[in-house]
């Protein structure tokens, strides 16, 4: 018996090894078997039945896998031979009985998957194909995606003269333009063009867009359009304060500043997706009028109003009363629209086709998509087609868009188009004496096998050809033929995107590391996990499956989002497939068979978090931001009341031993600050999130989470991390606000791992031979207090050749910083703190920095013409004590490729102008400016400034007045008043170089 137990103990690697091959096997099955599911190919009820056990069957494989590999202090990862074994026996006695239990679970688990082969064979679905075409190089290459996601390039506003007259037309009273229609048919991507446009800023005083979700509070949305209409002018503790009342006393209370900050100000206020008549009454009812020309700007698919244009009494105040209804309803594309759209998607921008060959190459293209959008089409579908196209090679396209007709609902009814009633009508048409007389001839003749076969080969044609004529491509034969396509690993991100918000800015480096410690991607070729990872988003951005909200000055990704149709798409088919289950409230989370559960669009904050699904490896939350309370009278109340009246547990996840992820963003605990301790018992946890959370402290037990990779405690008061927790050899990221001089890293911790490392305290870490010298792999640090030689300083930095982004905060910083050859990969800068040293630097700058930040640094004219040689500076931001002059010079010829300039607290700064190439010191001021810049921002600067006078090049100007500057504009108003008398115009020229 003893034999025997060693032989099992020593079998246990093998036998995990055979079990991982076969969970492959299972994997690719089920991809295949989903694809048959959703085509709705025959015995399709039988095929979910055996799919969903077999999943089930896989997912607990792939557990015990995880078990395996963390349970019992396992350290041999294998034990294959005696001594292996001896060595693991001696370090862990429990590992014996581990073991024993760990090989019975693979016995059972293969015993259902031999059980499951053979219920497979006998309801004869074992012929399930498992051919698929290799996934060729994306065919259309990033560069030309940035700028072809812009939506500008893809609206012509040409088509929609009357929505921008009623929209910028000059009109009394308020305007409220209502853009209806399908869901895809581009109401967003319209207004959203409309309001990205540079002179927005210049038309309306406040602006704010608001994506109103399936479910929500008025009070949020309100909060929202306050905080976006004043610019964080309005008092945040005011708001919270007012929240916490709750009732009608807290809505009272957000209504009534929401009418001080709109009121008598000409307003823009974008309200997309609004889904009820209810809602539209109720948010014209507490929208106040505003001034003169204010805007509402509506997306729905719901009729609003049978009338283009009326005339209704506006909402509360004391402004306008009443406002202008304009109602239009947007039209499918005709083919040539459809194929212009597709070409546009597929090439980018139209001096791409001026060629010869891309013309012909479009006139080949419109043919070929031509019958698949004949008739009236979504623009929606046309985009997605070109992003399923756009990954192939050309000779790949006609056999896509042949299956795809092919694939087309026999029951769904006709759809009549133009084409088809033209159609129609010939083929119900009289026939004359003549046509009566071929066709008797025709069937008088003797049929020969040859004509036969001729015969039905062309019946057959014209079948397929009336077929693409009558059924124009739907949106969701199109959106199942993309998920189809995708290859193994882009199918759980696109999944994935089920536990977000439709049309709502997602943090792609926050999607990028969820992925990661999801384990959806894997490194290839030398690239980290997150390359590889930020390349498949990058892929499902050019599929048209994610749309590109922003990129940052340096192209990278920013922000993505996910159309409302495609995200109703994933979350039906994460939920069929148990990848993902969205959940509106924290009642029912304990569902026994979910693997991921996502917490959206719930009211409460202060909610109870008891996870005991036992198969649990993910949980999202992010609950609407709101003011954390103060350690005050209603904190003190609410801890008194839980300990008069009781309360039940609020945060349990020890019965979801296979967590991995865990993100509780927005979730307010203010009667407990700390997690509890049984969070250390979560080995398999690669995420921790609390971010926006009323967490104040970490347990100790986080250093035992040695498979942690995230730790995100940014936006809150947490200070301090455990002792050695900087041992944990996994951990790649951790982002906090602040942390104490005991947190730091130190020279024992396993950092070579580390990419993101925001919060800490400079210290002894970063002197030579110290922890820093470890973090080779280091893509982005901020650092606070940092008190360094400027030998240290650079000495310490040049080691860091992977560095991307770098935030110190200090007392002084050398200029030499910018000239660094070991941060020759540094995309963006900011420094806070005096910048020293002179202008008279080497001819090297650093050449792929984008942006630059800088606050306090003390310097003039001669900082200046140094970052004026900065070869790719695409933002520059000069904050509160970056620069103590009165007059800004860009030198000529500086900044080449400067897109943006924001001017911020600068006390002195009274003129902006560009020095042409024959000035010397003061002289004139006849060049041009930067060829990119369209941007320059003010914002609470005490003086009236000018800005680039004379210049028209500038797209865009902004500034936002600080309450000293409103009064200094008010005084000098009166002065002139008087001075000129009552009926005297101002002077024109002061007022147009004045920004307003």
């Amino acid at each position: 018996m003893a034999v025997q137990e060693l032989k099992l103990q020593t079998e246990v690697g093998r036998k995990v090894l055979e079990l991982r091959h076969e969970l492959e096997w299972l994997s690719t099955f089920l991809r295949d078997a989903d694809r048959r599911r959703r085509q709705q190919e025959p015995d399709v009820d039988l095929l979910e039945v055996w799919v969903r056990q077999t999943r089930e069957l896989a997912h607990d494989a792939e557990d015990l896998l995880d078990e395996f590999l963390h349970r019992g202090e396992l350290h041999c990862h294998g034990c294959f031979d005696l001594p292996s074994f001896l060595r693991w026996l001696r370090h862990s006695a429990a590992g014996l009985f581990t073991r024993h239990a760990i090989f019975d679970d693979i016995e059972e688990i293969n015993t259902r998957i031999q059980h499951m082969k053979k219920q497979r064979k006998e309801y004869n679905l074992e012929k399930l194909s498992s051919f698929s075409k290799p996934h060729r190089k994306q065919y259309t290459d990033w560069s030309t995606l940035t700028a072809l996601e812009i939506e500008h390039d893809l609206v012509n506003i040409e088509d929609h003269k009357d929505i921008e007259e009623w929209l910028f037309g000059e009109t009394t009273g308020q305007t409220v333009i209502v853009l209806t229609g399908k869901g895809g048919i581009g109401k967003t991507t319209l207004a959203r063009s409309l309001y990205r446009r540079s002179d927005i800023s210049k038309r309306f005083k406040c602006t704010a867009w608001i994506h109103v979700p399936h479910k929500f509070r008025f009070v949020d949305l309100f909060r929202d359009i306050i905080h976006q209409a004043t610019a964080g002018v309005c008092g945040s503790e005011d708001l919270g304060r007012e929240q916490r009342q709750g009732g009608t006393a807290g809505e009272e209370a957000i209504e009534k500043k929401l009418a001080d900050a709109l009121q008598r100000e000409k307003y823009l206020i974008v309200l997309d997706d609004v889904r009820s008549r209810e809602e539209w009454e109720f948010f014209l009812a507490a929208l106040p009028a505003g001034g003169d020309g204010s805007r509402v700007l509506v997306t729905t698919q719901i009729k609003i109003c049978d009338e283009a244009s009326t005339e209704q009494p506006a909402g509360p105040g004391d402004g306008c009363s009443y406002r202008r209804l304009h109602t239009k309803e947007l039209k499918k594309l005709d083919s040539q629209q459809a194929a212009d759209l597709f070409c546009k998607r597929v090439y980018g921008r139209d001096k791409q086709l001026l060629t010869p060959e891309k013309e012909k190459q479009r006139k080949k293209l419109k043919d070929l998509v031509d019958p698949v959008t004949k008739g009236s089409t979504l623009p929606l579908n046309v985009v997605m087609l070109a992003g399923l196209l756009r990954s192939k090679n050309g000779d790949e396209w006609k056999g896509v868009i042949d299956s795809l007709v092919d694939t087309l609902d026999s029951g769904e009814p006709p759809e009549q188009t133009p084409a088809t009633e033209e159609a129609g009508r010939n083929n119900n048409s009289k026939q004359t004496p003549a046509t009566e007389e071929a066709g008797k001839n025709n069937n008088n003749m003797k049929q020969t096998p040859a004509t036969e076969e001729a015969g039905n080969n062309n019946n057959k044609k014209k079948k397929q050809t009336a077929a693409r004529i009558r059924k124009p491509m739907s949106t969701e034969n199109i959106l199942t033929a993309c998920m189809d396509d995708l290859p193994p690993h882009l199918k759980p991100c696109i999944l994935y995107f089920a536990g977000f918000t439709a049309e709502t800015p997602i943090d792609a480096g926050k999607l990028l590391r969820l992925w990661v410690a999801e384990g959806f991607v894997q490194p290839r070729n030398g690239q980290t996990t997150e390359e590889r990872g930020e390349e498949c988003l990058k892929e499902l951005i050019s599929r048209c499956l994610v749309q590109l909200v922003e990129t940052d000055a340096a192209g990278n990704l920013a922000a993505v989002s996910v159309h409302q149709v495609v995200l109703d798409f994933v979350q039906a088919e994460a939920h069929h497939t148990n990848f993902l289950h969205v959940h509106s409230s924290a009642a029912g989370l304990s569902n026994g068979a979910a693997r991921r559960l996502a917490l959206r669009n719930t009211y409460d904050s202060d909610l109870s978090v008891v996870l005991a699904a036992p198969k649990l490896h993910t949980f999202l939350c992010d609950i609407p931001e709101a003011e954390r309370a103060t350690a005050g009278d209603d904190e003190l109340w609410q801890r008194a009341m839980a300990f008069i009246n009781g309360r039940g547990q609020i945060f349990s996840v020890h019965a979801s031993r296979f967590l991995r992820v865990l993100d509780l963003k927005g979730v307010q605990h203010h009667h407990q600050r700390k997690l509890p301790e049984e969070i250390g018992r979560l080995i398999h946890l690669r995420y921790l999130g609390l971010a926006h959370t009323a967490m104040n402290e970490l347990p100790k037990s986080v250093r035992k989470l040695s498979n942690l990779q995230t730790l995100d405690v940014s936006h809150t008061d947490i200070d301090a991390l455990p002792w050695r927790f900087w041992h944990i050899p996994s951990l790649r990221h951790v982002l906090a606000r602040r942390l104490t001089a005991g947190s730091a890293p130190d020279d024992h911790g396993v950092l070579d791992s580390v990419q993101t490392l925001h919060g800490v305290p400079w210290g002894q870490w970063a002197r030579r031979g110290a922890a820093i010298e470890k973090m080779t792999n280091l893509r982005s640090l901020m650092a606070w207090n940092v008190v360094a030689t400027d030998h240290d300083l650079l000495s310490a930095l040049g080691r860091l050749e992977c560095l991307r982004s770098l935030d110190l905060e200090g007392a002084e910083f050398p200029l030499n910083l910018l000239a660094m050859f070991g941060l020759r990969q540094l995309q963006y800068l900011t420094l806070r703190g005096r910048v020293s040293g002179t202008s008279e630097t080497t001819s090297y700058l650093l050449p792929n920095l984008a942006k630059l930040e800088l606050y306090n640094s003390g310097r003039g004219q001669d900082l200046i013409d140094v970052l004026a040689r900065l070869p790719n500076l695409a933002e520059l931001a000069l904050g509160e004590g970056s620069y103590v002059e009165t007059e800004l010079k860009v030198p000529a010829g500086g900044f080449p490729k400067l897109r943006e300039m924001r001017l911020s607290n600068l006390d002195k700064l009274t003129k902006c102008a560009v020095v042409g190439a024959g000035d010397q010191g003061d002289g004139g001021h006849g060049g041009v400016l930067p060829p990119r810049l369209k941007h320059v921002s003010v914002f609470h600067c005490k003086k009236p400034m000018t800005i680039f006078e004379g210049l028209p090049e500038l797209k865009q100007s902004t500034m936002h007045r600080s309450h000293e500057l409103k009064k200094l504009l008010a005084a000098d108003a009166a002065t002139i008043g008087n001075e000129n008398g009552a009926g005297a115009a101002p002077d024109r020229r002061t007022q147009s170089s004045v920004l307003t």
